[in-house]
């Protein structure tokens, strides 16, 4: 199907009709009824003509696609598209949707250039770097009686897809003598920046007793700063049984958990290692690596 053409199909109310009109033709021969050629014809003219209006509600629309944030594998990605009308006649009723995905319903788009705004979405079960599907645009203004479909084309428009987020094994523990040096200094400045669940071998000077009378589980103060306890997430320490997607899956958690619990991690990864740091830039740099991974 041409990108931008628009395709008429008939509706279940078309059959409805064409029986109707059926009917009407019948009586009208076999009674030789004026009135009822008169109705027979107007209303025969009526449906070619609401054929030709479905076709122009979306001839000639332009659409564009804004940028699309980065999803994990099995979640949907959400595109914000531009529907633009180049010609005076307002666009009505139009449904926008990526293939696969449900509708974005459009009650209007004025024209001449004016924009009408969706947010569509569509399931990504594969990571990597994908180019978004076909976009499909429909309606079946003025009478419903024909539907018209239109599809476009976005090679510019691409979404990252993360390894899904499963894994059972626990986070690896940072080395015992850089975890040592981190707690003498102070975990990583004077500003508090929440807490997190403990973790049993480590120190208990920065456990928040507080939370512990309140009846709460035992929970680790948090600084703002730079440092942390340091680990390392490493390709070649996970178990030779588990395939290279279960690995990377594994990993994509192991970033997740050392990012929310506020550590410092770093990557060794085949052909590559990235230092331990921790941030949002950080945690996109590796689970880019993860994703785009080619074994």
């Amino acid at each position: 199907m041409r990108p931008g053409r628009v395709y008429i199909l008939p509706t279940k109310a078309v059959i409805t009709l064409t029986l109707v009109l059926f009917a009407m033709w019948y009586a009208a021969v076999s009674q030789n009824n004026q009135m009822a050629y008169a109705l027979l014809f107007f209303l025969a003219s009526l449906t070619v003509i609401s054929m030709h209006y479905t076709h122009f509600n979306l001839d000639r629309l332009k659409l564009r696609a804004g940028r699309v944030l980065p999803v994990f594998a099995g979640a949907s990605a959400e595109a914000a598209l531009e529907l633009t009308n180049p010609s005076r006649r307002e666009r009505r009723s139009i449904e926008v949707a990526l293939e696969g995905g449900p509708f974005w319903f459009l009650p209007a788009v004025p024209g001449p250039g004016g924009v009408g705004h969706a947010r569509v979405r569509c399931l990504m079960p594969k990571r990597g770097l994908h180019p978004l599907p076909r976009v499909a645009v429909r309606s079946i203004y003025p009478l419903g009686l024909f539907e018209g479909r239109q599809y476009h084309a976005l090679p510019d428009a691409e979404v990252l897809v993360y390894p899904a987020v499963r894994g059972s094994l626990p986070l690896p523990r940072g080395d015992a003598t850089i975890r040592q040096e981190l707690n003498a200094a102070g975990d990583g400045g004077d500003d508090y920046a929440g807490s997190r669940a403990y973790r049993v071998g480590e120190s208990q000077r920065h456990v928040d007793w507080r939370a512990v009378a309140r009846g709460q589980p035992l929970l680790v103060k948090q600084f703002s700063g730079t440092g942390g306890e340091r680990i390392w997430l490493e390709w070649n320490r996970l178990p030779g049984a588990l395939d290279v997607e279960a690995k990377l899956s594994q990993l994509t958690r192991w970033v997740l958990e050392a990012e929310r619990s506020g550590l410092q991690y770093g990557l060794r990864f085949p052909g590559t290692n990235i230092k331990p740091s921790r941030g949002h830039e950080h945690q996109h740099n590796l689970l880019r690596l993860l994703a785009l991974f080619e074994p």
